[in-house]
């Protein structure tokens, strides 16, 4: 269905729209809010908080941009409503584990250590791109900066983590040829 489409049947209380958001978009909020809060239940919370947003407010969708980085956007609203009224909690080391981020069980110790060093806007913009494939303009929307900032934000993040790998020995091994 068309963002435009879906956003306007969400707006006219179509309950079949509103399951085919959840199914489109809870999966990959949560996991974008899990890496970001750091704690499975606060994630689930965040994510069923935004979808309720979007719900409530789906009559302002304006299709200028794709309705996953308008959703997303809301997202990143919640969480930091949710970061200014909490203290954070240590990364889960098994966060990616299911994910092709890391090659081993040691690197992705070593890369969540050092996204955990990132401040949560660094982070954020790293995790929307490399790991839920959101374009400059996608992100920009979604935090709600300009695209320079986010290329930014991701220049420093990059170089950043690159200096904390770089101390800790990360490996980056051939994937198996099975």
């Amino acid at each position: 269905m068309e963002d435009l489409a879906l956003a306007a049947a969400i707006a006219q209380k179509d309950e079949i729209a509103a399951r085919v958001l959840f199914e489109l978009y809870f999966d990959p909020l949560y996991r974008f809010l899990r890496q970001l809060t750091r704690h499975s239940d606060d994630a689930e919370d965040l994510a069923q908080q935004t979808l309720i947003r979007v719900i409530r407010f789906a009559h302002r969708y304006d299709g200028r941009g794709p309705l996953r980085a308008w959703i997303f956007g809301i997202g990143y609203r919640e969480y930091g409503r949710w970061r200014r009224r909490r203290l954070f909690l240590p990364l889960p080391r098994d966060l990616f584990a299911k994910q092709d981020v890391a090659e081993s069980a040691a690197n992705a110790t070593l890369l969540l250590d050092a996204l955990d060093k990132l401040t949560p806007d660094h982070r954020a913009a790293f995790l929307l791109h490399h790991v839920e494939g959101m374009s400059i303009d996608e992100i920009a929307v979604v935090q709600n900066v300009p695209s320079g900032t986010v290329k930014s934000r991701l220049h420093v993040a990059r170089s950043n983590l690159k200096g904390l790998l770089e101390q800790e020995e990360f490996y980056v091994t051939e994937p198996s040829r099975t």
